[in-house]
């Protein structure tokens, strides 16, 4: 009885420390401190210019209006609408991965392959396909083949002869250069721990047994950067083809004569490529396979910074490419998110599954009932794939397979037969027809095996891990806010054209253009040139005729820029018209501006005026968007109660909330003992027993901690 009194009083004072440490409600929700100050410290820009007392008053106000909303979202229901329930499962399912893999292999299998990629691997190979049962067939056939091919046999000769891989009638078996990730893991692995001029034991992959020569090693080609000049060109259309070759030619005659250094200006103004065009033709830095090959091999053949190319041609033109600089392969930090990516699609991640799967196996408890599938190898036949069910073959449940000793939801604790029976039944059409039944059923028993208990540790993450539970939270309030702000502001502010209307006619002195001039800027290659075309100019000739005149013999003469333009839009223009009196310019003016080769003509002068909403239609939705939501936070503060916890405000402004998160106060599931129940309501109520609470020979100190 005394234990019993000793248990209700901890868990009695527990729960008003608890309490305690609720610093915000809203509704019937309540958010304690450490929960805020962990969104708040993740949520924190790093460039936050506001003192922390300051930035914590202001994040606060925005969580408490994000809180409002979703508290509104969730009266309406939004929770449970199917379409929800899917996307946050969606986003669930992402979010889940880093905690079914184990760190320890995985970077181990991401260092091998940073370094594998340094390098280049030249090789030819030899397949035979292991199909059926009779897989010893296949591998003693390969086994004579190397036989062969060591006592001097050549091997492309056999390649041809043997090898059972499609495209050896054309390549003979050799497969180029390549590097990790670009064949399956375990004849990458042979590629590289082969030596040169040697031929490897038999690999097994899924396309069957292969064996591998090693022609040659090399460093990776690594990246450069580069910038060019583009003239588009159809190749389906020959005299689309010839002009491009003509203008790219005439181009680098340019370049070639002022030695590279107006390779910058003449992308601005030529290239195709606008988007590199504006800055100088520059490209962002690559390596291999992410350009096409002709731009490729032309990139990587410069030799020294400032080399340009002769005119190349690939699918979409002509190409002029400078290099820029070159680099070897990147640093491993640079590399390690993409590896990553590629490691979770690649076959290898099976290393790291089979970890993670073992340790699973012992934290959950789990016990297997030999023999249990068994039964499948005479469910499995003809019958089965022409679509007959096995399920109703299965008494009841069927046997246990398999159970989990430490899951105490009796839902998902025991599997059975009936299980398996329904997961192949899904599966039916993936099944391969022509492997032996007994493999068959070992394969697909082992990966539902291994997928029932990665679902029960999954569906029990969120008492696991407090950083999951936060971040599981994140995504539902994201969600919900984004769907309830569609329907209540942004929709509404698009559809309701009266009441946008009305808006924009209350706020139109927001809305107003400056001065603006209406010009075209003539940019002329020489004096000479500039001459010419102010002369043309005066003699009210057409811009037509003016460009077909000056660039008769060379493109290059001139070009035409003709826009609406504000105060701070063009330099030239700055400089030269809007430093003028206003009541010094007219329309049809021409200013020949000087120290440059260029001639500015004022088309039209337009005074400040206020802008049409059909210009504008974007910001002013946008402002009445913001307009809608400040009249909405009114009615949802009179809706639902907010109240702070000032006290633990205080307490947060002066850093004395520790909100760190310990995962391993969070390791401990189902309430076998006191021990575990305790560490279980400390998970819940949301902060850690070894902050607030001492642990002495097997007894809690309920004395918080200073």
């Amino acid at each position: 009885m005394k234990n019993i009194y000793t248990c209700i009083l901890l868990f009695a004072l527990f729960n008003v420390h608890a309490q305690d440490r609720n610093l915000l409600f809203v509704g019937d929700e309540t958010i304690t401190v450490e929960d805020f100050m962990r969104t708040y410290d993740k949520n924190r820009l790093d460039n936050d210019t506001l003192e922390f007392s300051e930035s914590i008053d202001e994040y606060l106000r925005l969580y408490i209006n994000f809180k409002l909303k979703v508290k509104e979202a969730e009266s309406l229901g939004l929770d449970t609408l199917q379409s929800f329930v899917r996307e946050l499962n969606g986003y669930r399912r992402q979010l889940v991965k880093p905690y079914l893999t184990d760190t320890e292999v995985s970077d181990q299998l991401l260092i091998e392959a940073y370094d594998r990629l340094k390098s280049e691997v030249s090789a030819s190979h030899i397949l035979i396909q292991a199909e059926g049962s009779d897989t010893l067939l296949a591998y003693n056939k390969i086994l004579d083949i190397r036989e062969r091919i060591v006592n001097g046999a050549d091997f492309a000769d056999l390649a041809l002869k043997y090898s059972e891989d499609p495209s050896v009638s054309e390549n003979n078996g050799y497969l180029g250069y390549f590097s990790a990730f670009y064949m399956v893991y375990p004849f990458e692995t042979a590629a590289y721990t082969t030596p040169i001029e040697s031929v490897s034991e038999p690999v097994r992959t899924r396309f069957g047994y292969h064996i591998l020569k090693i022609h040659d090693k090399r460093p990776s080609r690594g990246e450069v950067k580069v910038a060019h000049i583009m003239i588009k060109s159809n190749i389906k259309d020959s005299l689309s083809v010839l002009k491009a070759k003509a203008k790219i030619d005439e181009i680098h005659d340019s370049l070639v004569f002022r030695n590279g250094d107006n390779f910058a200006d003449l992308a601005q103004q030529f290239s195709d490529d606008k988007k590199s065009g504006s800055k100088g033709g520059e490209l962002e830095w690559f390596g291999i396979n992410k350009m096409v090959e002709s731009f490729e091999d032309v990139a990587f053949s410069l030799e020294s910074v400032g080399d340009f190319s002769l005119p190349c041609e690939t699918p979409f033109g002509w190409h002029i490419i400078k290099l820029i600089d070159k680099k070897k392969i990147s640093q491993f930090d640079t590399m390690k998110e993409s590896i990553k990516k590629k490691l979770e699609r690649d076959s290898r991640s099976q290393k790291t599954r089979d970890v993670v799967i073992n340790r699973l196996k012992k934290e959950w408890g789990f016990t297997e009932n030999a023999n249990s599938n068994v039964i499948f190898h005479e469910l499995i036949n003809q019958d089965f794939f022409d679509g007959k069910s096995i399920v109703e073959k299965i008494k009841g449940q069927g046997v246990i397979m398999f159970m989990f000793n430490n899951n105490y939801d009796l839902s998902t604790r025991y599997v059975y037969q009936k299980d398996f029976a329904e997961y192949l039944t899904t599966y039916r059409s993936r099944l391969p027809k022509n492997l032996e039944i007994e493999l068959l059923v070992t394969q697909f028993y082992k990966t539902f095996q291994e997928q029932k208990i990665l679902d029960v540790e999954s569906v029990n993450l969120e008492n696991k891990y407090n950083d999951f539970r936060l971040l599981i939270d994140e995504y539902h309030d994201g969600i919900l806010l984004f769907n309830l702000s569609e329907q209540k502001i942004w929709n509404k502010a698009i559809q309701d054209t009266l009441g946008l209307q009305n808006f924009y006619e209350k706020n139109q002195n927001q809305y107003t253009w400056s001065d603006r001039i209406a010009a075209s800027i003539y940019s002329c290659k020489d004096v000479r040139t500039k001459n010419r075309v102010y002369n043309n100019l005066s003699w009210d000739i057409s811009d037509k005729d003016i460009l077909e005149k000056m660039n008769r013999n060379s493109n290059l003469n001139l070009s035409i820029e003709t826009g609406l333009y504000e105060f701070g839009d063009n330099s030239t223009l700055d400089q030269f018209v809007f430093s003028l009196q206003w009541d010094q310019l007219e329309g049809g003016q021409i200013i020949k501006c000087a120290d440059t080769n260029q001639i500015i003509v004022v088309d039209e002068i337009l005074k400040s005026s206020i802008k049409p909403i059909g210009e504008i239609k974007g910001l002013v939705i946008s402002d009445y968007q913001s307009f809608l939501e400040d009249i909405w936070l009114k009615e949802l503060r009179n809706k639902y109660s907010v109240s702070i916890n000032q006290d633990l405000l205080h307490e947060a402004k002066n850093k004395k909330i520790d909100y760190t998160t310990k995962d391993n106060d969070f390791n401990t599931l189902n309430c076998k003992t006191f021990s575990s129940c305790f560490s279980q309501a400390a998970k819940n109520l949301g902060y850690s027993k070894d902050v607030y609470f001492g642990w002495s020979n097997q007894i809690y100190n309920t004395s918080v901690k200073p």
